[in-house]
């Protein structure tokens, strides 16, 4: 699988767009925010995946293609075979720009609460923080 390439545009965009979102981010509850298996999960994804930390994602794209809307989220670096473009895989496209800007947030929410749940969403239960 080949990565997409993106124009010096799209990635000037995808790093106003990261911001935004962990702004957004700040803003929601657990429960608007994580799934119901984070509990369990986030443990697992500090330790198996430590390059989807928060601080290594570069940039949140949207583009347009074929059918719809791509969302992906570009990290800095990643172990040797390691993806360095995270997007939903066979959920995309989407139909529209606002579902895929959604599932950026999404994302981006849960990994940064996934590392630092009191600094994405300060009102988390303290059995989601351990």
């Amino acid at each position: 699988m080949t990565a997409p390439v993106y124009t010096d545009q799209q990635l000037i965009d995808g790093l106003h767009l990261l911001r935004r979102l962990h702004k957004m981010a700040q803003r929601r509850t657990h429960v608007d925010a994580l799934p119901i298996t984070f509990q369990k999960d986030a443990p697992a994804l500090r330790r198996g995946l430590p390059h989807w930390h928060p601080n290594n994602i570069h940039a949140a794209i949207l583009y347009s293609v074929k059918g719809g809307w791509n969302a992906d989220i570009v990290l800095h670096d990643a172990p040797d075979g390691h993806l360095l473009v995270l997007d939903k895989g066979t959920g995309q496209p989407f139909s529209n720009k606002g579902q895929a800007e959604q599932f950026l947030l999404d994302f981006v929410t849960a990994l940064t609460a996934a590392w630092a749940p009191e600094a994405v969403l300060p009102a988390i239960p303290k059995s989601l923080a351990a």
